[in-house]
């Protein structure tokens, strides 16, 4: 299995070994009053201290991000916000196109069986899309409304933050002098 072009066999992370099964057909873990034996090709998990484990963590993710990225390129240049009020606008002037030539056909034709199919196919179907544009327009304007919370709130932990550091450093201040005055 290859996984976002792999070339080499051995880091490929769908290849599955099996470790329940010893090469002599024994089962592993052995029963309890089987005699524990290893299997053959058993390699003890290495040990990793600490300090080196939360080092590979950020290394690993940083690979990890990169391989996403690579999986849908293009996607960080598009603006479905944008897209989907540009499309909102162009169905509901396609709607009223289709009403306008609803009426016009429907004005122009002598008799009232021929008027129906004019208001069914032109007005129906053109009151349906400047509805579905509009819906199209309200998304894309809450989605711009989420983002600027999202922004909003983004500034008020900030602020937060800094006023907290200089709360911190303040108290640590007093802190000190009080330390040197009781000196």
């Amino acid at each position: 299995m290859r996984l976002f072009g792999r070339s080499s066999p051995d880091s490929d992370p769908g290849t599955v070994t099996p470790v329940t099964t010893t090469g002599s057909g024994g089962s592993w873990p052995p029963d309890a009053g089987a005699p524990a034996s290893m299997p053959p090709n058993w390699v003890p998990p290495a040990v990793v201290p600490p300090a080196e484990a939360t080092a590979a963590v950020p290394s690993r993710l940083a690979r990890l991000s990169a391989l996403v990225d690579k999986a849908r390129p293009g996607r960080a240049g598009r603006n479905v916000r944008k897209t989907m009020q540009m499309a909102g606008m162009a169905v509901i002037v396609l709607g009223f196109v289709f009403i306008l030539l609803g009426w016009y056909g429907a004005a122009h034709s002598p008799y009232l069986y021929q008027e129906v199919p004019y208001l069914i196919s032109g007005g129906l179907l053109g009151v349906a899309m400047v509805i579905g544009g509009g819906v199209l327009v309200r998304s894309a304007w809450t989605l711009r409304q989420i983002e600027e919370d999202r922004r909003n709130a983004l500034a008020i932990v900030r602020s937060v933050d800094r006023l907290e550091r200089i709360l911190r450093s303040l108290d640590e201040t007093r802190r000190a002098e009080q330390e040197e005055h009781s000196l």
